[in-house]
């Protein structure tokens, strides 16, 4: 056992950065324990990754399994931070010589219009709930919240994770439609790869011959100004580069996938019928400067039963975290100790309060010249690198940040054989608790969920 043996470190959520950081530190010859608040540690490459990217999905988390499986990792499923131990209980009580967070940012940011939160599931979406419901409603036995999707919604976003949402809410109508009205059944892989408007076509259909109304994407401020490409440089160049590229990106999603785009319009009340939302009322805004502004008395309504709120995610508010405007408090180099703490760390979105996988690390690394000149031909997955290259860049960052936290480790007390014990045996109460035997490897290839592509390969 090398001189890092003794120490045990707590890791806080096992799916990229969190799994990545477990998985440099055993290799040093430090003991971890990573707990994860769901039976599998897949976060949201298994709950926000949308699933026609079923081919990154299983390779991301085939990834996070080959780590977690190391010898010198325990696994704790079903732990939430809060609930079965607190953040001072983990460092004073447990006597884990270091903590990182890596829980990830599961909390929609709401638009802000004050009440909003009571129309939650009244009309009112959050895209986290709604990626969910559609990465797992196909599940035999699903039990989760059920979402029919209407004509005419509306989407309240700009990312590229509300690109997402106005595909599955088009996806899901045509869908329905072909198959209602038709008798024709398309798969949702083939929908995404070809696009709604080919489907159509070949078909010799239309989203008005079969009654679809399509959804509507609101953005407060023009199609050149949605982050959907990094800008490389501040200079004017390549501040326009950006913004014609994002906009040759969001004309090239509305001709494939037919919705609406309002630009300019940033939402300001909520219609309501019989206690659920019934409509949103937008107000019209101008660009002057580089500065946005209401433009006065110009106002318009937008009547639909289903809006998703589509505009960022935050860390989830936890007992004994230090949160100040919804993003985790940290301090120091590279900004990943913990506020209050000299031995708790935080790595990957919880530092950084961007949910969206895309945009967890300013939307990956810079989308390469290739790719965009060749957008616009079709491509069996033209989201796939630009996730992957995201992947590789929140394990580098957390590879540089665990190289911090074991400068720390190696420099501190470490612990005596009766904690060593105490650790391990709290773990295994915790372990059996949940009825897991210790052996990752089983417990994951048993309870990953049933996949679509497996159902309509039998079918």
């Amino acid at each position: 056992m090398n001189h890092y043996g003794k120490h045990f470190v707590a890791i806080i959520g096992g799916s990229v950065a969190g799994s990545e950081a477990a998985y440099l530190l055993a290799e040093a010859g430090v003991r971890v324990v990573v707990f994860d608040q769901k039976i599998l540690p897949y976060g949201k490459i298994e709950d926000g990754l949308p699933k026609w990217h079923s081919g990154l999905r299983d390779k991301e988390e085939d990834l996070i399994d080959s780590r977690l499986s190391h010898e010198n990792v325990r696994f704790i499923p079903e732990f939430k931070l809060g609930r079965d131990a607190t953040l001072d209980e983990l460092v004073n009580d447990w006597g884990f010589s270091a903590v990182i967070i890596a829980i990830g940012a599961w909390k929609d940011r709401m638009i802000a219009i004050d009440g909003i939160d009571q129309y939650v599931n009244k009309g009112l979406v959050k895209q986290n709930d709604l990626l969910a419901w559609f990465n797992h409603y196909h599940e035999p036995g699903y039990e989760g919240i059920a979402y029919e999707i209407p004509n005419g919604a509306g989407v309240v976003g700009g990312g590229l994770a509300s690109l997402d949402v106005v595909k599955i809410i088009m996806i899901e109508l045509v869908q329905r439609a072909l198959k209602d009205q038709l008798g024709i059944e398309e798969d949702m892989f083939t929908l995404e790869k070809k696009g709604v408007a080919a489907i159509l076509e070949n078909h010799n259909t239309s989203l008005e011959a079969l009654g679809i109304v399509p959804c509507t994407l609101f953005y407060r401020r023009n199609a050149g100004d949605m982050p959907l490409y990094p800008r490389k440089t501040e200079s004017p160049e390549g501040r326009e580069k950006a913004r014609a590229v994002s906009e040759k990106l969001l004309n090239n999603y509305k001709n494939k996938f037919l919705f609406n785009f309002e630009p300019l319009s940033s939402p300001i009340a909520v219609q309501e019928s019989d206690g659920r939302l019934s409509g949103m009322t937008f107000q019209r805004m101008k660009l002057e400067d580089g500065k946005l502004s209401p433009i006065e008395g110009d106002t318009y309504e937008f009547p639909t039963t289903l809006i998703v709120s589509s505009i960022g995610s935050l860390p989830m508010e936890t007992p004994s975290l230090p949160l100040a405007g919804g993003m985790l408090k940290t301090y120091g180099q590279y900004g990943c100790r913990v506020e209050g703490y000299d031995n708790v760390f935080a790595i990957g979105n919880v530092v950084t309060g961007r949910g969206n996988i895309l945009e967890s690390k300013k939307h990956g690394r810079e989308i390469t010249e290739n790719i965009i000149d060749n957008y616009l031909v079709p491509m069996d997955d033209p989201m796939a690198q630009k996730y992957d290259t995201l992947f590789r860049e929140i394990e580098a960052d957390a590879d540089r940040k665990v190289g911090n936290i074991v400068d720390h480790i190696s420099s501190s007390k470490t612990e005596s054989d009766e904690k060593v014990n105490e650790i391990l045996d709290r773990t295994t109460k915790l372990q059996r608790r949940a009825g897991f035997d210790g052996d990752y490897a089983r417990w994951a290839k048993e309870r990953r969920p049933v996949r679509l592509e497996d159902m309509l390969t039998q079918s």
